[in-house]
């Protein structure tokens, strides 16, 4: 047998080297084997869709088809992330940085496209209290507001507002260590030099950080945030560089303060502290810290919230449900923090049909009497648990023993709404309702709203309204007994947080 020849075989490979450039562009970087073969045959670098590193895609032509990364210019082409973080500056007015020893802004969220109906609302309640503040809204659901007069109380809970930043201080700085320093420095009143000695800085974030010193382990909650998220966006832009920021000053806080340590166990603090901290660009941040004040009725129930960042709660049932109106009626109970105490307590749903809150309630294990002209879904007029009254919601009076909730997602005028509240009121019917009045026109009438919460509480019950994310042009009424005693909602027993929680 023959042996090649070195002469041989050094012409084969410059052979079946030209016959590789014409096959996949990239001039016999492979010994001569056909790579486009190779490549159907591995899924791994260099491979995939869109080419991948490396090799790319061929055409016929022996031109490459794959994922460019420079322009013809020869400028490396901007990474669609680094695009999008450009376009969040460009579309939003950047705040300015905070003095110390200055009245600071207040942030407050919203469901976008109720921006403006939150600084009406806003700006009425500064100038019933004889003062004037300037909003603006620098991002979809994201409201700015300067009280430079001290308008505001700091526990001030809007309706239109699903979370409160108040007191907010603006710093800026390049790296993620560099701005959490510049943020614990302005919140807390202390400095950072070379050796970590902290300085004092500014009055009253001393006073602040004397507190929150003493306040109970582990009370202290981070949230970090950024504008995409006030749309409940499932992957916002610069929300990884957000959570750095976060799990740094988590780390930084450890250091100094007992709130920011883990709980021991079995403990549960009676206080809560907020640390909530919003990038408006990679490198400018917003931020505020309060200790948050209890509303109730539920334990958990805190303004500004601690346990959802941005006030969001995920209420998403995967089964197949009557109507999407169920998640108004789950944000209600989520945000008042109670639940009906199961196979113990009547609900009755008034304006039942197709059946969306009576699915809620029965997932709770309550029996419903359901009230309205038209019958419920199929699935519910067979439930053992559901009692189905053909009348009408605004007459129905109750006879029932026990312990009642009633709800109501009923369309009608306000008008009716305020009416049928003062009835169960009076009658002391329920002792915790939540009922959506739902407004005509474009605009909600803030009058009607008023006199609504006026009647309640002059009847003897707590009143909290509250335009939730599933909300449209309506809001929700969360009424309950002044005395009573409901049963605690366990902490994601009912709804899930949207973002996670550093702290």
């Amino acid at each position: 047998m023959l042996l090649p020849t070195p002469i041989f075989l050094l012409s084969y490979l410059l052979a079946t080297g030209q016959n590789s450039d014409r096959t996949t562009g990239i001039g016999g970087r492979d010994g001569g084997v056909n790579l486009t073969t190779r490549r159907s045959k591995r899924r791994g670098r260099g491979s995939g869709r869109g080419g991948g590193r490396g090799y790319g895609r061929s055409s016929e032509s022996g031109r490459s088809v794959g994922r460019k990364r420079y322009t013809r210019e020869g400028t490396k082409k901007t990474n669609s992330v680094d695009i999008l973080e450009t376009r969040q500056e460009e579309l939003s007015p950047l705040p300015p940085m905070t003095v110390p020893n200055v009245p600071r802004p207040f942030y407050f969220t919203c469901r976008h496209s109720y921006e403006h109906t939150l600084i009406d609302e806003i700006d009425r309640f500064a100038r019933r209290n004889g003062g004037e503040v300037h909003a603006m809204s620098p991002y979809p659901g994201l409201v700015r507001v300067e009280d430079s007069d001290s308008i505001l109380p700091t526990f001030y809970d809007p309706v239109y507002a699903l979370q409160s930043m108040p007191q907010a201080v603006v710093v800026t700085a390049e790296s993620i260590k560099s701005i959490s320093k510049q943020i614990l420095s302005a919140l807390l009143g202390v400095g950072f030099d070379g050796d970590d000695e902290p300085t004092i800085i500014d009055q009253i974030s001393q006073e602040q950080h004397n507190r929150l010193r003493s306040a109970e382990r582990g009370c202290l909650s981070i949230h970090c945030l950024v504008p995409g998220m006030c749309k409940a966006q499932t992957k916002p832009v610069m929300q990884h560089r957000s959570d750095k920021v976060g799990e740094e000053m988590a780390r930084m806080a450890k250091k100094m303060l007992p709130a920011a340590r883990k709980l021991a166990m079995g403990e549960n603090p009676s206080t809560r502290w907020l640390l909530q901290v919003m990038l408006q660009s990679p490198n400018i941040a917003v931020a505020s810290l309060v200790e948050c004040h209890e509303k109730g009725p539920g334990k958990n129930s805190f303004w500004p919230n601690y346990i959802h960042p941005l006030g969001l709660a995920k209420v998403d049932i995967v089964e197949k449900m009557p109507s999407s109106a169920y998640r108004k009626l789950m944000e209600g109970i989520e945000c008042m923090s109670i639940a009906p105490k199961p196979n113990r307590t009547t609900v009755v749903d008034l304006g039942a049909c197709p059946g969306g809150w009576t699915s809620v309630m029965r997932r709770l294990g309550c029996y419903v009497v359901a009230v309205d002209r038209s019958e419920l879904d199929p699935v519910l007029m067979r439930d053992d648990m559901v009692e189905f009254i053909k009348g009408d919601a605004f007459t129905y009076e109750p006879n029932l023993a026990g312990d009642c909730w009633m709800i109501s997602d009923v369309i009608a005028y306000p008008e009716r709404c305020t009416e049928l509240l003062r009835r169960w009121c009076e009658g002391r019917w329920a002792s915790t309702m939540i009922v959506t009045m739902k407004f005509q026109g474009v605009e909600p009438d803030l009058d009607e709203l008023d006199n609504a919460i006026q009647v309640v509480e002059s009847l003897g019950y707590d009143c909290r309204v509250k335009h939730f994310f599933s909300n449209k042009n309506e809001v929700t009424f969360m009424v309950t007994e002044k005395d009573g005693n409901p049963l605690d909602l366990e902490v994601g027993s009912l709804g899930s947080k949207m973002y996670p929680v550093i702290l």
